[in-house]
């Protein structure tokens, strides 16, 4: 698959894609609450780690159960190195950042990732050269997050300020994510997108856990399963389930079959729907410079993806 802006692809059913779309918009969007709840007495690394451990052994035992088609070794070793940024990396930052940062706040930072799918599409994985267009697009997307940063009442803007730190440690998880998407797409890791998704998943459980054990012996502070709260746990529960098993493997099947420029679209509702969730059920409070920042997001998101009427896609 060609991952650059409008490159095209062999598409299957189109309801089938439909789905998978609404799927990744809405439910993606709500994994931003499910993670603030979680982390609030899961660490961020364990929560992760157990969440796409058990995300992954059930996606790979149903589909190796339904294909019979074995991993080979050398896709284990592409998977591994495939969920590392995605995983380790990129979840790692965001979990960790909602301990401090607001989740809706935290979805529209990581919005912008539209400008790194087009720019990384075409420097590094064979994508179309950026148009006068996309070069808007990110000066609207760069503005809006400019905005919504100077506009939060908890944003210190100094270095010394741990909040700004996560919250640019947040803009830096949307580039690792859009790179770890493009290796994650790589097909031979298995000819089954799900199966894939499965084996990333694991692997990047896997590392996550195996971060989460190191920082314990180094602290000398173990997790104690007794003292995670039942918000916690029931979030965690949506996360392996509706954000992991539902939207991860969604977004890596769009990945194969749709160019991804156009799949990074989630970006635009994703924040829509944390922000409204996080207003009316997490309690996270509403500020004007998010109102301003919202359609700039939306109008650097439609410059990226628009392609001009009668245009080819490819």
């Amino acid at each position: 698959m060609s991952a650059g802006c409008g490159a095209a692809a062999e598409r299957p059913a189109r309801w089938l894609i439909i789905v998978a779309y609404l799927l990744l918009y809405v439910v993606w969007g709500s994994t931003y609450l499910a993670i603030r709840f979680s982390v609030e007495t899961i660490p961020p690394l364990l929560s992760g780690g157990l969440r796409f451990l058990a995300a992954g052994a059930i996606l790979l035992t149903v589909r190796l159960s339904l294909t019979k088609s074995l991993p080979t070794a050398s896709g284990w070793k592409m998977a591994f190195r495939a969920s590392l940024l995605p995983f380790a990396v990129t979840y790692g930052l965001i979990t960790t950042a909602e301990m401090v940062v607001p989740s809706s706040i935290a979805a529209l930072l990581v919005s912008i990732e539209p400008l790194w799918f087009c720019l990384i599409g075409w420097l590094f994985f064979n994508g179309k050269k950026p148009l006068p267009r996309h070069y808007a697009g990110i000066a609207f997307g760069f503005a809006g997050v400019c905005v919504l940063v100077a506009g939060d009442p908890n944003a210190e803007l100094s270095f010394s300020s741990g909040y700004t730190l996560w919250m640019l440690l947040l803009l830096l998880a949307s580039l690792t994510w859009v790179t770890g998407a493009f290796i994650a797409a790589n097909p031979n890791i298995h000819s089954d997108a799900l199966t894939a998704s499965g084996m990333q998943m694991l692997c990047g459980g896997a590392v996550m856990m195996a971060l989460q054990y190191g920082l314990s012996c180094v602290t000398g502070e173990f997790p104690e399963f007794q003292a995670f709260s039942a918000r916690s746990a029931l979030a965690l529960g949506y996360l392996v389930i509706f954000g992991s098993l539902v939207g991860y493997s969604s977004f890596l099947w769009l990945m194969r079959v749709e160019p991804a420029n156009r799949v990074s679209t989630h970006a635009f509702v994703n924040p829509v729907v944390a922000v409204l969730l996080g207003w009316l059920i997490g309690g996270e409070q509403l500020h004007v410079n998010m109102l301003i920042a919202l359609p700039l997001v939306v109008i650097s998101v439609i410059l990226m993806v628009w392609e001009g009427a009668g245009k080819k896609k490819g």
